[in-house]
């Protein structure tokens, strides 16, 4: 682990188990492999998709060990963790109950009084019975129903205002607790991401929330209410007949014996399912955004068998959980069943032989059948437990992933450049043997416009994800000035540096919103003076709605170049000392290319320019050519000086690009 990562919690991650080999079974080992779905790719650079490919031995002993951890077993609880599903439920919520003391305590209020009523009512039907009808008293007949009929209404108007309140208070909690999985994803290093597919992360606050909120919201009235009565209900029984009570509490302990037995698996069952789905749900989001490739290569049937391979797996871990959910519930109501027609037998024996009375055996089924009826209020609720338990657990294999703290206890402002970017024996590697960047050392001058190259693999734009502090090196310093960045505020770092990636990603709200996100306190003056610099104000005011134009979910409504226009500007606003160009044109035609590199060029003037991309023609006028092979610089100068060295890189991969062109042109 990394100094800037720490581990707050010792929850297990494992990744969801791959369905297709399942899915191929015994007698698909003759037969041609299945083809597998897709698994998130190992990014190796920036997190804007822009990373090179690595060697692909490394790829495949990263897939190896994948599939290893997706060969893992479901996690095995014991009876005593089972049975503990509502605690685990509890002790994940009691850190956001803090603030809501008052209206959990007006709830608990509101149902001690509608649990009072509840034993009132069978105390006056005994009441009534053994005296009222005796005496035939309409006084007291009179008095009876009155005092029922004011604590009905004060019961019903209690019911409604805790109900309100209950209906606040768990929604504050499930809002409490959707924020804090938010705000602890932000705080993740992007080597997480590199290992989840979205669609996994989403099914945390999709289907686990879900799944938790419900355990939340109905837990006053299908956990706490019939758990206060059935006890209440118990002390009644013993008071109306201390022997007839006791035989009938047998009904608790035989009950549990389904359950205890049951409960184990069917949490495990429970957590598999959210582990399925979050599997489909990945499948399914990569899907949608793949469409224009999925329809341009014909891939729709196989997709639809991916999708179905990951479905089977949810089928058939959905119907295992619901059928043992259901086996909880149903091992209860048999008991009971059983139970009940023993205590109404001997009841209806000591009634007609005197031993109690009428009004006695009455009120005493009536609490028998309440007991039941909140007995079955609870098995129906403890399903609802077990799967906000398997939900919980989800959501804990992120919230126990180590987070990466912000700053060092000591760390500096890092002072605004000056001098020189600096790299001194840095080594960094993603994982596996072979490491990205080996040995480093570079000095770039502060205010010089400085290229990149080199053939794919070389770890350019990991170089610029160190610079970015996007990853620690595990070896030597990168430095400002002298100062290494390690010792700096990210805030602070980040602050003087710029970067437009290859796949710029705009959000969901006006181009005015997009550009101002580089400098959150800009003005609508200052916004427009940047997207004038960047060369995009007039196309912006040809819109309709000009500034204020939506752009759709990533910026999906306009065109590469377009979207990469926006997202200068939105740099620009940072006034940066560092600008980072990571492969911004590479995608484009090369009519768009040279159109924003003037662009880039013209406002990287006065400031530090990295510009990595495998384009040379993009390349050839700047200050100073670094280029890269194998994690280390093998060559540097201007473009002249390089294409003089007849057996440099440099020129080989001049060479390569030029009469590639021909030919295309050619074509």
């Amino acid at each position: 682990m990394s100094d800037d990562e720490v581990k707050p919690g010792t929850g297990e991650n494992s990744a969801a188990p791959d369905p297709a080999a399942k899915a191929a079974g015994p007698a698909g080992a003759a037969k041609r492999p299945m083809p597998r779905p897709p698994e998130e790719p190992k990014r190796r650079a920036l997190q804007s998709g822009t990373a090179e490919a690595e060697d692909e031995d490394e790829d495949d002993e990263d897939d190896e060990e994948e599939d290893d951890e997706d060969d893992d077993g479901p996690v095995v609880y014991t009876a005593g963790e089972a049975a503990g599903a509502l605690r685990g439920v509890f002790s994940f919520t009691w850190p956001h109950l803090g603030p809501h003391r008052l209206g959990i305590a007006l709830v608990g209020l509101g149902l001690l009084v509608e649990m009072a009523f509840n034993v009132l009512m069978p105390l006056s039907l005994k009441y009534l019975l053994d005296e009222v009808f005796e005496d035939k008293d309409r006084s007291e007949l009179i008095f009876i129903l009155s005092v029922l009929g004011i604590a009905g209404i004060i019961t019903s108007v209690v019911a409604i205002w805790y109900e309100w309140i209950d209906a606040k208070v768990t929604a504050a909690i499930t809002t409490d607790v959707r924020r804090s999985l938010f705000e602890h994803i932000q705080k993740l290093p992007l080597s997480f991401y590199e290992r989840h597919r979205r669609g996994e992360i989403l099914s945390r606050f999709s289907n686990d929330m879900t799944t938790y909120e419900e355990a939340v919201i109905h837990f006053a009235n299908w956990g706490a209410l019939p758990l206060l009565e059935l006890l209440a209900g118990i002390a009644l029984l013993i008071y109306l007949n201390t022997e007839l009570g006791l035989l009938a509490l047998l009904i608790i302990p035989i009950a549990l014996i389904g359950p205890r037995l049951l409960t184990p698996k069917a949490v495990a069952a429970s957590y598999e399912v959210k582990r399925a789905q979050a599997g489909e749900l990945g499948v399914v989001q990569e899907n949608i955004g793949a469409q224009p490739v999925v329809k341009a290569f014909g891939l729709v049937r196989i997709s639809q068998l991916w999708f179905g391979q990951r479905n089977s797996v949810l089928r058939a871990a959905q119907a295992r959980s619901t059928f043992l959910n259901t086996m909880v519930e149903r091992s209860i109501t048999i008991v009971v069943l059983w139970l009940h027609l023993i205590v109404l037998a001997i009841g209806a024996y000591l009634t007609f032989n005197d031993v109690i009375t009428v009004g006695t055996f009455v009120a005493f089924e009536a609490v028998f059948w309440e007991i039941t009826y909140n007995l079955n209020h609870l098995t129906q609720y403890i399903p609802v437990v077990i799967d906000a338990s398997g939900a919980v657990r989800h959501m804990r294999d992120v919230l126990d992933e180590p987070i990466r703290v912000s700053d060092r206890p000591n760390a500096v402002e890092c002072p605004r450049i000056e001098r020189e970017i600096g790299f001194q024996g840095v080594r960094f590697s993603y994982g596996g043997e072979g490491a990205q960047i080996d040995g480093l050392d570079l000095a770039i001058p502060a205010g010089t416009r400085v290229a990149i190259v080199g053939p794919s693999g070389a770890g350019k734009s990991t170089l610029l994800s160190l610079l970015l502090r996007f990853h620690d090196p595990q070896r030597g310093r990168v430095t400002i000035d002298g100062v290494d960045i390690a010792s700096v505020t990210r805030d602070s770092l980040r602050a003087q540096m710029a970067v437009v990636f290859q796949d710029n990603v705009l959000f969901h709200t006006s181009l005015r919103e997009n550009i101002r996100l580089g400098a959150l306190e800009a003005s609508d003056a200052e916004v427009e003076a940047a997207a004038k610099k960047a060369e995009i104000h007039k196309f912006i005011m040809s819109l309709p709605a000009g500034y204020d134009t939506i752009v759709g979910e990533r910026g999906e409504t306009l065109s590469g170049g377009q979207r990469q226009r926006i997202a200068i500007p939105r740099a620009l606003l940072r006034d940066p000392a560092i600008l980072l160009l990571d492969e911004a044109t590479s995608a484009l035609d090369q009519t768009t290319e040279a159109a924003i590199n003037r662009t880039l060029k013209k406002i990287g003037r006065g400031r530090s320019l990295l510009f990595v991309t495998h384009r040379l023609t993009s390349v050839a006028d700047m200050d100073e050519i670094i280029v890269m092979e194998a994690g280390r610089v093998v060559q540097r100068g201007d473009h002249a000086t390089l294409m003089r060295k007849r057996s440099g890189l440099y020129r080989k991969l001049w060479n390569d690009q030029m009469r590639a062109s021909a030919e295309d042109d050619d074509d």
